[in-house]
């Protein structure tokens, strides 16, 4: 007859056991298994995987099985934010011991707390709130950092601190310094790495949908189609692997050329949209891009202009909108043959472009008779999707790009804007966000102010009226 021990023993070494026997996985794969064999054998554990890989999943179920099997013992949960600790790693492990075909011992918290005595815990901490990792010690302490990659190495420290008896890191390779990064680099002597790509799992490896959730043949094709197979995004998000540099030019100069050469005529119900990038000081220029449906051409470009004049003359450009040969460039609505046209104008807001705005809404009766948006847009404010962008003026780039890429921009000949679309670049965030190469850093790297791009990709701001390219999104 087997006893309670000799139970505890047999799980301990055979954590796959655990898995699929008490905790009822139907499908366990390659990969997991790697994982769990690790945190067993070894002190320190690092998976670095792609987007939709199962590693909070084992994660959350690992804390399960650790718990289950080392008496006394305890399990500490570190994540960048609430969120991923609590709704993501916590959640998960709550649902699977709810699930589990025994009971397992114990209460689960709606907090990140599972509490079975009181040497005997688990508990789940962000780094974005105070919080003091000392006094966790414990004959079997098991340390989960989830989004390594997003951690600053004082949090790390604070852990290893605790002298666990093993740590397992998690994350994705969206960073270039740091315990996590060089755990896959310069200091893989100190850890056990576990890489894990897309291709990896059943769903990609069967061509089906074996686990719900997980990557799909469909979303890593997606992925192709909106990055292509040679952007960081595409080799961190879908193959899991590290990129030589996380920094990557917006838009191919192929693409750009391509839209040069392309010809999307607009309908007559299409929305114009000015957009405006106001001049600061200096050598910086205002430029005002027009774009029509996928038509985009500069209609103004100038040096030196104060505010009024620049509002004045937007005001002029918008009037001018569908007016027939009659009116001497004034479109009027109550004339038939004047195209109906909606206008809007979107300015750049932030500094001396203030200006602008305050005078276009004091003449906004003036401009086409009062039926013109104007739309203030400030580049550092939060994105529409800040799920993937960090500010406004990223997510309007990186829409544009977007639209490249899809084959959707008729673009004029401007030597000036496509040099500046081809030298942007954009850098990914260890939280996976995309950010902007600033106005500042651009200037001091290329010499000059990309002022005809930043009018360009403000009218494809989520502010605008234009067709959107939300089903473009990551």
């Amino acid at each position: 007859m087997t006893t309670d021990l000799e139970l505890i023993q047999h799980v301990q070494a055979d954590p796959d056991w655990f898995f699929t026997n008490i905790l009822g996985v139907e499908h366990m794969w390659d990969k997991p298994r790697e994982i769990l064999a690790a945190v067993r054998d070894k002190p320190r554990v690092a998976v670095c995987g792609a987007n939709g890989t199962g590693k909070d999943w084992t994660s959350a179920r690992i804390m399960l099985w650790w718990m289950s099997t080392h008496k006394p013992a305890k399990v500490i949960v570190v994540g960048p934010s609430h969120r991923q600790v609590s709704d993501i790693v916590f959640s998960e492990a709550r649902l699977a011991f709810n699930q589990a075909k025994y009971p397992l011992d114990g209460t689960f918290l709606q907090t990140s707390a599972w509490n079975i005595g009181d040497e005997y815990y688990a508990r789940g901490f962000a780094t974005t709130d105070p919080y003091n990792a000392l006094g966790f010690h414990s004959p079997h302490l098991l340390v989960i950092i989830t989004e390594a990659h997003n951690i600053s190495q004082a949090h790390i420290d604070s852990v290893k601190r605790l002298l666990p008896t093993c740590i397992l890191m998690t994350g994705n390779p969206f960073c270039e310094a740091g315990e996590f990064y060089d755990a896959f680099n310069a200091g893989e002597d100190n850890w056990i790495t576990i890489r894990i790509s897309a291709f990896d799992t059943p769903n990609l490896i069967e061509g089906r949908t074996v686990i719900p959730g997980m990557a799909s043949v469909a979303s890593v094709a997606q992925m192709a189609k909106d990055w292509g197979d040679d952007d960081p995004l595409y080799i961190g998000s879908a193959l899991g692997q590290f990129s030589d540099s996380l920094e990557h030019t917006i838009v191919a100069r192929s693409e750009i050329m391509a839209a040069v050469k392309r010809d999307l005529p607009p309908d007559d119900d299409d929305t114009v949209t000015l957009s405006c990038d106001v001049a600061r000081f200096g050598s910086d220029r205002t430029v005002v891009y027009r774009r029509q449906g996928h038509q985009c051409r500069k209609v103004w470009d100038v040096q030196g202009h104060d505010t009024q004049d620049v509002a004045g003359n937007l005001g002029l450009l918008a009037n001018a909108e569908g007016a027939c040969d009659d009116h001497e460039g004034e479109w009027r609505s109550d004339c038939d043959d004047c195209l109906p046209w909606q206008v809007e104008i979107i300015v750049d807001d932030t500094g001396v472009g203030g200006g602008v705005t305050d005078r276009l809404n004091e003449e906004a009766a003036r401009i086409r008779g009062g039926d013109c948006p104007i739309i203030p847009f400030n580049g550092g404010e939060k994105a529409d999707d800040e799920g993937h962008y960090v500010n406004a003026i990223a997510e309007a780039w990186l829409d544009l790009a977007k639209a490249f890429k899809a084959d959707m921009v008729d673009l004029d000949d401007n030597p000036q804007v496509i040099a500046q679309l081809a030298a942007r670049r954009k850098r990914i965030q260890g939280d996976r966000r995309l950010r902007l190469e600033s106005k500042d850093e651009y200037k001091k790297r290329i010499k000059r102010s990309p002022d005809d791009a930043d009018a360009l990709a403000m009218a494809y701001s989520p502010l605008c009226g234009s067709p959107s390219l939300r089903f473009f999104d990551l």
